[in-house]
């Protein structure tokens, strides 16, 4: 399993390139997901940069991948030019950057071409802040012109073939094989995830199959462990019954770096299952925590400030 860090151009405040009622930031957001989505199916980890529509500065998007140790990156874009009649598919690696990165450009480059482009516009090298900053093997597509009518018809008529093209292309430079939908492998699961299904059945007799997929009843476990320990730390007096309610989100503490305890390790374990890696689940709260909070509040559009108050717990747990 490799990690593999998409990244949706702009977002938030930020549309990116605009064509009538068309922005390019939903046109990016919408052809992650459906890659995500391949992806994870492929059996792989995916850390997204973004998975709603909040903006993330460009530094971020870059250390979101370094932090997460990437094995590539790949940042989805539209293109855009004052002449409509400009278009076609290219594929950005930085200016003077390693030959790796250009023969994985390619080879997404090349897939989304046999998926059918009006124009190939080949791999060329640019100087672009994401692919500057970031460690891994990293690439930035430009998926059309959204100024051209013609190739905003290509990326709704092929949507689906784009974002199998682009696994594809991601797949074969990481050495990965693909596997048609109908020949797929049975699903193996995240391991810590199934550390953390383990955890939550002997610390609060939660009955899970650790099988490294967080369904909904993992979800309902990490509310019954954190009604627990709000009934044991806090007194809360609530009723153990797994569902986010008034009294229970009342009674939620205010998180922050130097907290410890179990509560915490259910803030961990929650920040990870939602795909925001809080770096080792040890029940402390240091600053990879507080940075996996940082993130998940701007991905949630909430207050970004590293403190997982009752709000924030909420809308973590309450999902």
């Amino acid at each position: 399993m490799k990690t593999i860090v998409l990244d949706a151009g702009h977002g938030g405040f930020d549309p990116g390139a605009v064509s009538g009622s068309r922005m390019e930031k939903n046109d990016n957001l919408a052809l992650a997901l459906a890659v995500q989505k391949k992806l994870q199916e492929q059996g792989q980890r995916v850390v997204m940069t973004r998975n709603t529509d909040v903006f993330v500065p460009l530094v971020e998007r870059s250390v979101i991948s370094n932090r997460n140790l990437a094995d590539i990156f790949v940042s989805l874009h539209r293109n855009a030019f004052t002449n409509p009649a400009a278009n076609g598919v290219e594929t950005y690696v930085q200016t003077d950057s390693a030959p790796v990165n250009t023969a994985w450009a390619r080879n997404v480059q090349n897939e989304l071409v046999a998926a059918g482009v009006q124009s190939d516009r080949g791999v060329s090298q640019g100087d672009y802040s994401v692919l500057r900053h970031t460690r891994a093997p990293a690439m930035l597509v430009e998926l059309g012109f959204i100024t051209n009518a013609r190739d905003n018809q290509l990326f709704d008529q092929k949507f689906d073939a784009y974002a199998t093209a682009i696994t594809r292309g991601i797949l074969k430079s990481l050495g990965e094989p693909y596997y048609p939908p109908a020949t797929l492998p049975p699903p193996t699961g995240d391991p810590v995830i199934a550390s953390i299904q383990r955890t939550l059945n002997a610390r609060y007799r939660t009955g899970l199959v650790p099988d490294g997929f967080a369904g909904p009843l993992t979800r309902r476990a990490l509310i019954i462990g954190l009604q627990t320990e709000l009934n044991n730390t806090y007194g809360a007096g609530l009723v153990v019954d797994g569902v986010l309610g008034p009294r229970t989100r009342a009674a939620i503490p205010t998180l922050r770096v130097g907290a410890r305890g179990n509560i915490v390790w259910l803030l961990q374990a929650a920040l990870y299952v939602r795909g925001y890696d809080p770096g080792t689940l040890d029940g402390i709260f240091g600053s990879a925590t507080e940075t996996a909070v940082r993130n998940f509040q701007r991905g949630s559009g909430l207050v970004v400030d590293g403190i997982a108050g009752p709000n924030t717990v909420s809308v973590l747990m309450g999902l």
